[in-house]
């Protein structure tokens, strides 16, 4: 990261309204159709279950220990949209909390997405604002900078460019760039069609998946 501070504007690709064509896509399944990418690690997680993100990123990087940027973006950002914030690795301060929280939440914002760690998380929890991260740490943090909203960022593995779409639920969060939305989405539905439809056969008493049979007879199994 360059030791100087930049704002990028908003100037998303995406509207709202295609976003919110996400909502009811399952992390998960938005993984599978493209091709088992662009899910971050394991690590950044709600910080209580139950929590589900669908809206357009924005972006921060900042230094360890500093959450300047983080404020100048949560401020930036657009009502629905995603603050995703790469802390440099950071495991060693809170670098957001609960004034941070109500902030956010007056301004309308849809959550956060953060390769670091939180403070006043049971506050959080209880309020209802969508925030995943890795942990949560008492410590707070500067506000000196340098840092910058909407470049690219690394998080969780995944890169991330302003106007992506998150989604976020109890199994991960999956990032659909922004380019390949329009295309993905439809997959998606087809896939959810196709998985209730199996759902009604293992009801009606065909537990045995169709593709079963044929993979195993590739390996002579009966």
């Amino acid at each position: 990261m360059s030791f100087d501070c930049s704002v990028a504007p908003v100037n998303h690709p995406l509207s709202a309204e295609f976003a919110a064509g996400f909502n009811d896509i399952p992390a998960p399944v938005a993984n599978d159709c493209y091709g088992r990418r662009n899910i971050m690690d394991a690590g950044i997680k709600p910080i209580a279950r139950g929590m589900h993100l669908c809206g357009r990123a924005v972006t921060v990087a900042m230094p360890p220990d500093d959450n300047l940027m983080l404020h100048a973006a949560l401020h930036a950002a657009e009502p629905g949209d995603i603050i995703v914030a790469s802390t440099s690795n950071d495991r060693h301060s809170g670098v957001w909390g609960e004034l941070m929280t109500r902030a956010a939440m007056a301004r309308g914002l849809g959550g956060l997405v953060l390769d670091g760690m939180c403070r006043d998380s049971a506050w959080i929890a209880e309020s209802g604002f969508q925030l995943f991260a890795r942990g949560t740490c008492a410590r707070g943090s500067r506000k000196l900078g340098p840092g910058h909203v909407n470049i690219p960022v690394a998080v969780g593995n995944v890169v991330v460019h302003h106007g992506d779409i998150i989604i976020g639920d109890d199994d991960g969060v999956m990032v659909v760039p922004a380019a390949d939305a329009a295309a993905l989405l439809p997959l998606c539905r087809d896939k959810l069609a196709k998985e209730g439809a199996r759902i009604e056969a293992i009801a009606s008493g065909s537990p045995k998946p169709g593709w079963l049979m044929p993979a195993l007879e590739k390996w002579n199994v009966a």
